[in-house]
């Protein structure tokens, strides 16, 4: 009975991890933070074109390690001796390989790749994280591109306001 408690409060423990980063963002739009600080350029364009994609996941040593306590902690509860021994092992490894999937599956995300004929006629792709209000064709928007090649993409009410 001991074990069974250890077991759900680590599965609590895990779930209120995953929940406190999910929700750690508030209400900002958020930016990659190799963009702060940079001067970006401006562009102006048209969307011609947009479809939903989805962004990969990411996994870190948080999925491998907390699978990995987690699978042993359920293992440990098989059996008695060596026989629990072996189990607790094998539910650590089982455990740190699902770990791992379930934050890349956690973390992925639902984007847009937007086509973009700038008003200096070159045409861009860029995908970024979908929020609202989304792209549409036709949408008039401000592409903000650094140096490095990082961009993202506004509407442009919003952005020519701030001139």
């Amino acid at each position: 009975m001991k074990t069974n408690k250890k077991t759900i409060s680590g599965i609590v423990g895990l779930l209120a991890l995953v929940l406190i980063l999910g929700c750690a963002s508030g209400g900002y739009d958020t930016v990659p933070n190799r963009t702060a600080g940079t001067t970006q350029s401006i562009d102006l364009g048209t969307v011609v074109a947009t479809r939903t994609v989805k962004i990969e996941g990411e996994s870190s040593q948080l999925g491998l390690y907390g699978g990995g306590i987690l699978g042993s902690a359920v293992g440990s509860t098989v059996g008695r001796g060596d026989g629990s021994v072996l189990a607790s092992a094998g539910g650590a490894v089982a455990g740190a390989i699902v770990g791992k999937k379930i934050e890349k599956a956690l973390t992925a995300k639902l984007a847009q790749e937007m086509t973009i004929e700038l008003d200096d006629g070159r045409t861009v792709v860029v995908v970024q994280e979908l929020k609202d209000p989304a792209f549409n064709s036709g949408d008039r928007v401000s592409v903000l591109g650094t140096r490095g090649g990082d961009a993202r993409v506004r509407h442009e009410d919003y952005t020519t306001n701030q001139f």
